[in-house]
């Protein structure tokens, strides 16, 4: 009964995919909140100091730090996000793997984006 192990690692697979796509969801919700919260600061002209909520309390700090830490954060979810995707893909191809039994993977697995200096290249 070679069969079970194949249906558990196939499922733990699956989950894992499941889970990382949530965290994705999760982590982009959050950049987003850090991205309005950015316009906020850039319209409040004359405020020196904000109110920040930090977990349960809220502290009046500096804006440019405030500004600062968001923009730290972004860049860290940025990087996370990133990094589940890298994580989806090769799980996914594990997972094409296990049900096909091929070695072959799928050509749509290993597409990219293009950035922005690649499209530029490409318009001139």
């Amino acid at each position: 009964m070679e069969y079970v192990p194949i249906l558990a690692e196939r499922e733990r697979i699956a989950e894992d995919i499941l889970t990382n796509k949530q965290l994705i969801i999760d982590y982009d919700r959050t950049r987003n909140a850090n991205r309005e919260a950015l316009n906020k600061l850039k319209k409040e002209k004359d405020e020196k100091k904000v109110w920040v909520n930090l977990g349960e309390f809220f502290i009046k700090m500096d804006k440019n730090n405030v500004k600062t830490y968001i923009e730290k954060d972004q860049e860290s979810l940025d990087s996370g996000i990133s990094s589940l995707r890298e994580t989806v893909k090769e799980k996914m191809a594990e997972l094409e793997k296990l049900e096909t039994g091929d070695d072959k993977i799928s050509k749509g697995f290993k597409l990219r984006g293009i950035s922005s200096d690649e499209l530029y290249n490409i318009t001139k």
